[in-house]
């Protein structure tokens, strides 16, 4: 199924609630009927969910990293989460291209590390959840690698 890649639309529960009642024909009077349409949202997507009905898209998505660069690496705003993510070195030859996990640190285990301008192959990376998601890889990049990610 093709999707559409726009991401503007965007309502506050509270607007889809009031929608919702609306096309009802009733008018939401109480923080209750708030409560309750809350609460039939939730067992909605639970049940679109075991159907397999899936409201998101997982792709691909490659940065070239940059050699000494210290500062995070923007991803796409409409970036929910990062599912897996590999560094990737020579990708110019399919012969000598090979994919290296790495693994997924929290932000007080990268806080943690005494020395984040340390230069090499990029072990561990820590996601940033932001209105603009963003990642930082540790240690620094020594050459130019490609991050490959698969995101929600």
């Amino acid at each position: 199924m093709a999707t559409s890649n726009s991401t503007a639309f965007n309502m506050e529960f509270t607007e889809i609630a009031e929608e919702a009642f609306e096309r009802a024909g009733r008018e939401m009077r109480s923080g209750y009927d708030l409560k309750t349409a809350r609460r039939s949202m939730n067992l909605l997507t639970i049940e679109w969910q075991n159907r397999g009905i899936n409201m998101w898209t997982i792709d691909e998505g490659t940065i070239n990293l940059v050699k000494g660069k210290t500062t995070p690496y923007d991803l796409s705003a409409d970036t929910i989460d990062l599912l897996e993510h590999h560094i990737r070195t020579g990708s110019v030859n399919a012969a000598t291209q090979t994919d290296l996990s790495i693994s997924r640190i929290s932000v007080s285990t990268y806080a943690s590390i005494p020395n984040k301008l340390t230069t090499g192959r990029p072990i561990q990376v820590f996601v940033e959840r932001l209105a603009t998601p963003r990642v930082n890889l540790w240690p620094v990049p020594d050459k130019s690698y490609s991050f490959v990610y698969w995101r929600l």
